[in-house]
């Protein structure tokens, strides 16, 4: 029987995006995150006795520009190196072959496979054959799977590979391939990176992605880490993730509908966060909380939204006793009014709510919406203000509902607006 442990998307010292400073966060914490995360990875090899781990691309960022980011890496190998664990690794579309990365030299337990074509690594202890392909640069639009070699006869046969498969949401559609074309390998587990989830796709053979390492954005959230994988002798796989991140992203919702007081929405805040926040242990919490419902506080919340904001980090803070960073609040109310009534009004401001409301509906309009914008953000990139995504059809979507909800103020007598912490989803 032996283990080893599947890793990739470590994306080390990648900046965490929107990493506001504001009294009381922990934002030195967060931004060594993926360092941590890393050391938690060896720490866990050592501890268990793992002798192998197989690194599916993307352990940096880019072309990691920072020489210590680098020598992070080789140091924590070196670590495993002490220990006799080898590590073999393929570089994926954010490392893939450039001066950079080729300027270290890794420790001599470190592998790499090559970029011009596949190449096949045995290990010297274990009944193991890892073969795969790394990226020579950082677009990859060729089935590279084809290529890779026969299984060597005898032994437990894994493959690397940096792909999306077939096509992944959110993940650009690099190396692809199909299930068909890794069974058809004939290898016994494919150790895939690329794709920031957890998924075992197949077990017949086992094609598993075990996500990254560390979530560094809204849409990361949920546990992170890597894949352990125990082959006992009659060849029978247990595959388990084990979690290692050390900052959680989370989403927590917060329905206010009927409140009334600024303090009564603090308390549903306090309610939900005493929820959420202890399933994480001593983890760092990264949360990202929208306040939603139709309620009469509305008016209270848009006279003042910095103010709501400020209150509730300030909440989070002292909840979590500094282990809590509120990454943003999304203001998602609406005040107690009929806007099916108030939009038949014979006013400039109700025409514009209904085009509004016919233009969420109509996704191709929002598309054409988000090429339109595209010019205005071209003109303010560098004025360092925080800038939506516009590729996301939820961020289209959020921006003309904010639009909406200025609208209904207006429309009801009232004054102010319902806005987003940063104006930006």
């Amino acid at each position: 029987m032996f283990s080893f442990l599947h890793v990739a998307d470590i994306h080390l010292d990648s900046p965490l995006r929107g990493l506001a400073r504001y009294e009381g966060a922990p934002v030195e914490e967060i931004r060594g995150a993926t360092r941590q995360a890393l050391d938690n990875l060896v720490n866990y090899a050592l501890e268990n006795a793992i002798s192998l781990i197989v690194l599916a691309g993307d352990v940096y960022d880019a072309d990691c520009p920072d020489f210590q980011t680098l020598l992070h890496f080789g140091h924590q190998m070196s670590r495993l190196g002490e220990h006799g664990v080898q590590v073999v690794m393929i570089r994926g579309n954010h490392d893939a072959d450039n001066s950079m990365t080729a300027s270290l030299t890794l420790p001599d337990n470190v592998t790499v496979l090559p970029s011009a074509k596949p190449g096949t690594w045995r290990s010297p202890s274990l009944p193991v054959a890892v073969h795969g392909q790394s990226y020579a640069g950082r677009e990859v639009a060729t089935n590279l799977v084809r290529d890779y070699p026969s299984p060597v006869p005898g032994l437990f046969n894994i493959g690397l590979l940096h792909t999306a498969l077939s096509g992944r949401p959110g993940h650009a559609p690099y190396a692809p391939c199909t299930l068909t074309d890794l069974a058809a390998k004939g290898y016994d587990y494919w150790a895939l990176g690329h794709v920031h989830e957890f998924e075992q796709v197949a077990q017949a053979p086992h094609v598993v992605f075990c996500g990254c390492l560390q979530g560094r954005h809204a849409r990361e959230t949920g546990a992170k880490g890597c894949v352990r994988v125990d082959v006992d002798d009659q060849g029978q796989l247990l595959v388990e993730q084990v979690v290692l991140d050390v900052l959680r992203w989370i989403l927590v919702d917060v329905n206010i509908s009927g409140v009334r007081r600024l303090d009564d929405l603090y308390a549903a805040v306090a309610s939900a966060l005493r929820v959420a926040l202890p399933p994480l242990g001593n983890r760092l919490a990264a949360v990202r909380l929208r306040l939603q419902g139709q309620c009469a506080a509305h008016a209270r919340i848009v006279q003042d939204p910095d103010k709501v904001i400020a209150q509730i980090r300030l909440l989070a803070t002292d909840l979590s006793r500094h282990r809590t960073w509120i990454e943003k609040v999304l203001l998602d109310t609406t005040p107690e009014l009929d806007l099916a009534v108030l939009s038949q009004a014979d006013t400039p401001q109700a025409g514009l709510l209904r085009a509004l409301k016919a233009l969420e509906q109509d996704p191709d309009e929002l598309t054409a919406l988000g090429l339109d914008l595209r010019d205005v953000q071209a003109r303010i990139s560098g004025s360092g203000l925080s800038l939506p995504d516009l590729d996301d059809p939820k961020t289209r979507s959020a921006l003309v509902k904010d639009v909406r909800n200025m609208l209904i103020p207006m429309l009801a007598g009232a004054s102010g607006a319902s806005l987003e912490e940063d104006h930006a989803h």
